[in-house]
C-alpha cells in the first residue's frame, strides 16, 4: 500500500532519529500524541513505549525524532488529531495531510562515555556549576538543595528564602543527608543497595511528566559517570529502572530505561563533556541549553549531576574531599 502525493499536503523531513524510537517504529505501526509542547510533542503505542517528535534545538536523543527549524511546525495539525500511522518512511497525522518524513534520516546512537578530564579542572568546574545552580535556578526546582550537600557563600537574597520548607525540598534534604555518608565503592561484584534503597525513595516524586525525582536521579546517574564511577552508575541506572516500573508516568519511564541502557539525551553528553575542560564559555552555553529543558527538569538533573558526582569523588581519596569541602 502506498500514500499517493496529493493526499500529503505538508512533509517535515526528519533529518536524525535515535536508536530506540527507530527500534519502537520498526514493531509498532499506530502511534497516539500523548503530550504536546511548543517545539515537539510525545507519542506512545499500545506497548507504552514512547517516541518524542521535536524541532532541532531539542537535540538529539535515544528516543528523539529530530526535525529542521526551518520547516513549518505543524502546530495547527497536532491540535486536530491524536493518530499517528507509520506506513512507507513517513509517520502521517491521521486526517491532517501532514507527514513526518524519515527518508534520508540518520541513526543517532551515542551513548554515556568516561570523559573525566583534568582533576584540577574538574574540580573547579563543579563547584563553578554548583554555585551557578544555587543563585541562579528557580526556586520551585531543587536549586537551592544543592546548599544541603556543597558548603556554599550564600547570597543573601537566597538566604531570606523558605523554599526549604516546602515538603517536596525538605524529603530530598532528608534523604541526601541520610546517604551522602553511605560509602559508593564496595568489594569487586559488590553494590551499595542501602543507597540505592536510599534514592529509590525520590522515584516519581513531584509533579509533572517527569517529576523533579526522576530528573535528580537521572542526574545522579550521569555524576557517578563522570566521577569516573560507571560501573556503579550503570547499576543505579538498572535499579532504578526496575524500580520505576509501575511508579512514574510512561515519559519518566522512558527515560529510565533509556538510562538503564547507557543513553541521555544529547545536550546533557556535551554538557558532561565539557566539564573539567575549564572553559567556562562552553560551560555557561551548555549549562545555559541544558536548564531550559522543562519547567524545572534541566535545573533538577543539574542538580542530581552534582550529587553523584559528590557522591563519587567523596570516598575516592582524601585529597578530592577536602578540595570538594572547599567550595565557595
Amino acid at each position: 500500500m502506498s500514500v499517493p502525493n496529493t493526499h500529503i499536503k505538508q512533509r517535515v523531513p526528519v533529518f536524525s532519529i535515535g536508536s530506540m524510537a527507530l527500534g519502537y517504529l520498526l514493531c509498532s505501526k499506530e502511534w497516539e500524541v500523548s503530550a504536546t509542547f511548543k517545539r515537539s510533542f510525545y507519542c506512545r503505542d499500545n506497548k507504552a513505549n514512547i517516541i518524542c517528535l521535536g524541532k532541532s534545538e531539542i537535540g538529539n536523543g535515544p528516543f528523539t525524532l529530530l526535525c529542521s527549524s526551518d520547516s513549518r511546525w505543524p502546530s495547527h495539525a497536532l491540535s486536530t488529531t491524536r493518530q499517528i500511522l507509520v506506513l512507507n518512511n513517513q509517520l502521517l497525522l491521521e486526517g491532517t495531510g501532514v507527514s513526518f518524513d524519515l527518508h534520508g534520516a540518520l541513526v543517532w546512537n551515542k551513548g554515556l562515555r568516561s570523559t573525566s578530564g583534568q582533576d584540577d579542572h574538574l574540580l573547579n568546574d563543579i563547584h563553578w556549576i554548583a554555585g551557578k545552580v544555587f543563585r541562579e535556578a528557580p526556586l520551585e526546582s531543587l536549586g537551592l538543595v544543592v546548599a544541603s550537600f556543597f558548603p556554599l557563600k550564600l547570597p543573601k537574597t537566597r538566604l531570606s528564602s523558605d523554599i526549604l520548607t516546602d515538603s517536596l525540598h525538605k524529603r530530598f534534604v532528608e534523604v541526601i543527608s541520610k546517604i551522602s555518608h553511605l560509602p559508593v565503592q564496595l568489594p569487586v561484584g559488590q553494590y551499595n543497595t542501602s543507597l540505592a534503597e536510599g534514592l529509590e525513595s525520590l522515584i516519581g516524586l513531584g509533579p509533572g511528566l517527569t517529576p523533579s525525582g526522576d530528573d535528580f536521579l537521572a542526574g545522579v546517574v550521569m555524576g557517578l559517570f563522570k566521577a569516573g564511577r560507571e560501573d556503579e552508575a550503570a547499576w543505579l541506572a538498572h535499579y532504578f529502572y526496575q524500580a520505576a516500573q509501575g511508579r512514574v508516568t510512561n515519559i519518566s519511564l522512558a527515560f529510565y530505561q533509556a538510562l538503564s541502557e547507557g543513553f541521555v539525551a544529547e545536550p546533557f553528553l556535551q554538557f558532561l563533556q565539557v566539564i573539567g575542560t575549564g572553559n567556562v564559555l562552553s560551560l555557561e552555553r551548555l549549562l545555559s541549553r541544558v536548564s531550559l529543558f522543562g519547567a524545572t527538569s534541566g535545573w533538577d538533573t543539574i542538580t542530581g549531576i552534582l550529587f553523584g558526582f559528590r557522591l563519587g569523588l567523596s570516598k575516592q581519596n582524601e585529597n578530592h574531599n577536602q578540595s570538594m569541602e572547599a567550595v565557595c
